[in-house]
């Protein structure tokens, strides 16, 4: 409906679902059980052949083929393959993140170039940081894909996780060994001062001074 209460589009969907940001491009409509694209003129620019549709950024798409997720344009011309189990958009940190059918993500810049692989632990869109798991390792990396000291982005932490010949420990801001590399795994401390440990099995907890 237009500014008048003219009836603009009323025919050729059985639903919309989606306006796009450049309204000029139109609206994400649903025919059939199938997504596509159409221009408020009634003009379809994506037929209706997807599971799913929804806008990420302006002009790209996440689309479903099948049971896969991947990204078009609004030309429908594919930027990632539909191969993944899911893809979202962060807008504020202007990346996506693709997830394969083992929980790994690859994160892409906004040209759609792969940055990151790992299992993404977290987005602090507050701080401006990424925490990825890359192999037994946790990394972070800012918005602009610059690796980053745990010290750096974890400034309330009093312990920072860190690993030497296998093993975990903790270091305090300065690199100073608090807690020796006796765990198998270990986590960041976390808001309330505790951190996890695991060793022989079994998972504890180590307080605030270690």
């Amino acid at each position: 409906v237009g500014k008048d209460s003219n009836v603009v589009l009323s025919e050729g969907y059985d639903e919309i679902t989606g306006i796009l940001k450049n309204k000029e491009n139109g609206i994400i409509f649903k025919k059939d059980k199938k997504y596509g694209v159409m221009k408020i003129t009634g003009e379809v620019t994506i037929n209706p052949e997807y599971e799913d549709l929804k806008e990420a950024k302006d002009g790209i798409l996440i689309a479903k083929k099948g049971l896969k997720y991947g990204l078009i344009d609004i030309t429908n011309t594919p930027k990632i393959e539909a191969k993944y189990m899911a893809i979202s958009y962060n807008e504020k940190a202007d990346l996506y993140i693709l997830e394969d059918d083992s929980a790994n993500s690859t994160i892409l810049n906004s040209n759609f170039e792969t940055k990151l692989q790992g299992i993404l632990n977290k987005v602090d869109e507050e701080k401006g940081y990424l925490k990825i798991r890359v192999g037994d390792e946790y990394k972070y990396y800012n918005f602009k894909f610059e690796e980053k000291k745990a010290s750096e982005v974890l400034t309330s932490n009093t312990l920072f996780l860190s690993k030497k010949d296998g093993k975990y420990g903790f270091v305090d801001k300065n690199g100073n060994v608090v807690v020796e590399y006796i765990y198998d795994d270990a986590k960041e401390q976390n808001s309330s001062g505790f951190a996890a440990v695991k060793k022989d099995g079994k998972w504890g907890s180590i307080n605030s001074k270690g």
